[in-house]
């Protein structure tokens, strides 16, 4: 998808794409213009409520080994609330739908079944930092999954 496609009713996003915006060591300059074009044009941003401990694990990582600072790992998480992103609490359907996703997708860990069906449920695009979850997903015919890197004018 380019800059000049239309932009779409939801976006859903995955831990990958939301670390990449808020880890001193990972952001990606492109990925937080893309989180405030979102924002600007009132796009709901959107993910199921896996991504916060996702999110916050990486960034205890990164403490942990030391390649970001206590003080930046706390900045991180504020930031991660900054992006603006709405999250779907998990119920029943949805975690069958994950349980259906990881299924399809051949995982043994329904991780990423989670954003696909919030993604599902909300008419979403889902977009990722994952190149391995976008072709999975392409293989499988879901046209609505975006990998960010190929986003990227260059």
């Amino acid at each position: 998808m380019t800059s000049s496609s239309p932009t779409p009713s939801a976006i859903a996003v995955d831990a990958t794409l939301v670390v990449r915006a808020v880890l001193p060591a990972s952001i990606e300059p492109a990925i937080l213009e893309r989180f405030t074009s979102w924002r600007q044009s009132q796009v709901p941003i959107i993910a199921p409520d896996i991504l916060l401990p996702e999110a916050v694990s990486v960034i205890r990582r990164g403490v942990f080994d030391r390649w970001i600072s206590e003080a930046e790992g706390r900045q991180a998480v504020d930031d991660l609330f900054r992006l603006g992103v709405e999250i779907i609490p998990g119920d029943i359907s949805l975690c069958q739908a994950a349980l259906g996703w990881a299924g399809r997708l051949g995982q043994s860990r329904a991780y990423d079944g989670f954003y696909l069906a919030a993604a599902e449920r909300m008419g979403a695009q889902l977009w990722t930092a994952d190149e391995k979850l976008r072709n999975r997903a392409v293989q499988l015919g879901v046209s609505w999954v975006q990998w960010f890197d190929e986003s990227v004018e260059r």
